[in-house]
């Protein structure tokens, strides 16, 4: 296994990851909604990672696991503090996302999660359905925090949809423990899930 800092050459790949992990065994994710009503999602995804405004899907937050030269997983982590839904917002619009994309992702932002001074936060994790029970997560977080530690970051958080047990039984083997929950009727009829929790680890 090799892990590496992606490219904008990855940018294909980036949103694939981005767009399944988001979806999670939902109908749909966060960006289907973002996006709508368009019928290439990764294709739009793909001008949102690259775009020169560096937003959490920023191809250059990303590692990519590779396994015998091919691509087996992803990670995203990024200064939780510094890069927020105003940079989102500045990169959609100048792509051509009305305004009205925050009414649809509104029962989100009713559940999104605080995040604290010097936290990196982990996003949009996935292992490729061949590569399963390789390592390949565990090698991503753990290339992520000590990074992560060298830079000067503290902690490192994570937001898991309630529900998703074998995420946050990944997270809780390597350390996170559960910091702050959000629940709300509104994400629940829109994701069938009731809301976010937030698991943090000191770095």
């Amino acid at each position: 296994m090799n892990i590496r800092t992606a490219k904008v050459e990855d940018a294909k790949f980036i949103s694939w990851a981005i767009l399944e992990s988001s979806r999670a065994g939902k109908k749909h994710g966060l960006f289907d909604l973002i996006f709508a009503p368009s019928k290439d999602i990764v294709k739009s995804l793909m001008k949102l990672v690259s775009h020169e405004t560096k937003t959490i899907c920023h191809y250059s937050n990303f590692l990519i696991a590779e396994i015998d030269g091919k691509p087996a997983g992803a990670l995203c982590g990024y200064d939780g503090y510094k890069i927020s839904w105003e940079n989102m917002s500045e990169a959609l619009e100048s792509m051509g996302c009305q305004g009205d994309y925050k009414e649809r992702i509104s029962s989100f932002l009713m559940c999104e999660p605080i995040v604290e001074k010097n936290t990196i936060m982990l996003n949009f994790m996935i292992t490729k359905e061949e590569f399963r029970g390789l390592g390949v997560i565990k090698a991503l977080v753990k290339k992520v925090l000590l990074t992560a530690r060298l830079k000067g970051f503290r902690k490192a958080q994570t937001d898991i949809e309630i529900g998703s047990i074998g995420t946050q039984l990944a997270y809780e083997k390597m350390g996170f423990t559960k910091k702050e929950e959000k629940k709300s009727d509104y994400y629940a009829q829109e994701f069938g899930r009731e809301g976010i929790t937030s698991y943090v680890a000191e770095l």
